[in-house]
């Protein structure tokens, strides 16, 4: 990395989207920031499943592994040593633990490859994302995939007229092929496009704002075109949040008001109804049974659970009931029943602790910030909080542990954490060389 020429590019041009000098100071960067930035695109886009004649090789695992072999390459890397990278090594060490001790065994180690995958993908995005210019690459980034997923689903609500259907909406094949994971998806993106716009819009010419506006109103279109309730009712509480938040903030309230005013008025008549039936209708019974089951399983096994991935297979050796399509099981539809019935109550206690950390760590960010001067960091960090108050409320509706959502949002948290307090202390550090 020619780390002289790279200094050459004012971080102000990064703010503005200038395209030419944040390409150039891309071109400088590290092999191993390079190969992170490529996983995601295609763990995000799945361009590999969209063109079967690529998909030949399992793309985004031999990306990963680039990424780790060039990271030992890259001497600005080092691992993060905070509370939250402790709390990954526990959490993983109950899935290996659970795996071992499974109802099926097996089963916990066919899938485990998914799990390394997430945690190894935590201690790289907090290794290698450890400067300002590599942070705001990345979050354009991860805001520029979403928005190919947002745009995608607007479209499709505004060719059906903006009414309902019932198999909703989905975003990029894989992890956001379904419609309650892609309204995950854009209950953690909204708020950090508002945030992202909010920190850099006046660096920014008309067209630009223009077309970073286009962000959060698409993907708010979008979590109404996914008919999931949990994701419009995450996002409802994601708005009241921010006004808790910034109770003296007139226009943050005004402008949640105004959100939740067009909402209402989009959202088609029958999503209104299915919000009027919550609890009662076939859907709502089906998961409401799922989780008595979950629970009652933890009484069975409280220190470490039926095992990692075990879920389905001790519910259907059960067979406890068929819907009407004569299947036994389906997913715990919950993502705390799910962790605590496969993991025990140690993994639900440390997975708690790990959502409770990532709030105290964006607190101690805006600290930092404030110290720094530095709003990007300040707002990013707010962005932060309102994408895990949409994830932690859609979770509650829906299994998605072992999905992106969780791992991503607390990567960034953490890696930005770490830039922001790494960089307060060199202020410190020159100030009190200036006293002396």
């Amino acid at each position: 990395m020619k780390s002289k020429e790279l200094k050459n590019i004012d971080i102000t041009d990064y703010y503005s989207i200038n395209v030419r000098s944040i390409w150039n100071g891309l071109r400088q960067e590290s092999a191993a920031f390079w190969w992170l930035c490529i996983y995601i695109f295609f763990e995000y886009v799945r361009p590999q499943t969209v063109y079967p004649a690529i998909d030949v090789i399992p793309w985004a695992q031999v990306i990963l592994l680039f990424a780790v072999s060039t990271a030992f390459l890259d001497k600005s890397t080092k691992l993060a040593s905070n509370a939250v990278s402790n709390l990954i090594i526990i959490f993983f060490l109950i899935i290996l633990l659970s795996s071992v001790f499974a109802f099926k065994p097996a089963e916990s180690f066919s899938t485990l490859s998914i799990a390394v995958n997430w945690v190894l993908l935590y201690f790289l995005m907090t290794s290698i994302i450890n400067t300002e210019k590599r942070f705001l690459i990345f979050i354009l980034l991860f805001l520029l995939v979403s928005f190919k997923m947002s745009q995608h689903g607007f479209r499709s609500f505004a060719i059906r007229g903006f009414s309902f259907a019932s198999w909703g909406a989905s975003g990029a094949p894989g992890w956001f092929k379904n419609s309650g994971e892609f309204g995950i998806q854009m209950t953690i993106f909204v708020p950090l496009s508002i945030a992202f716009i909010v920190a850099l819009k006046d660096y920014w010419g008309r067209a630009k704002r223009w077309f970073f506006y286009l962000l959060p109103v698409t993907g708010m279109f979008s979590i109404v075109a996914t008919s999931s309730r949990g994701a419009q009712l995450a996002i409802i509480v994601v708005g009241l949040w921010f006004m808790l938040k910034n109770r003296k903030g007139i226009k943050v309230v005004f402008g949640v008001l105004l959100v939740s005013c067009i909402l209402y008025l989009i959202m088609p008549e029958k999503q209104m109804e299915r919000f009027d039936t919550m609890g009662e209708d076939q859907t709502s019974v089906e998961r409401l049974e799922h989780w008595e089951l979950g629970m009652d399983w933890v009484l069975e096994n409280p220190v470490l659970g039926l095992g990692y991935d075990n879920w389905l297979p001790y519910c259907n050796f059960l067979s406890p009931f068929k819907d009407v399509d004569g299947v036994s099981c389906h997913e715990a539809h919950n993502t705390y029943v799910e962790c605590v019935a496969e993991l025990g109550i140690p993994g639900l206690m440390v997975f708690l602790l790990m959502l409770l950390f990532m709030f105290r760590q964006n607190a101690r960010t805006r600290i930092y910030a404030r110290k720094l001067g530095n709003k990007f960091y300040m707002y990013i960090s707010y962005g932060l909080d309102g994408g895990l108050v949409g994830l932690m409320v859609s979770g509650f509706f829906i299994s998605v542990l072992f999905y992106p959502f969780f791992w991503f949002q607390i990567a960034i948290t953490v890696a930005l954490h770490e830039l922001s307090k790494r960089q307060a202390s060199e202020l410190d550090q020159i100030e009190l060389l200036k006293k002396v």
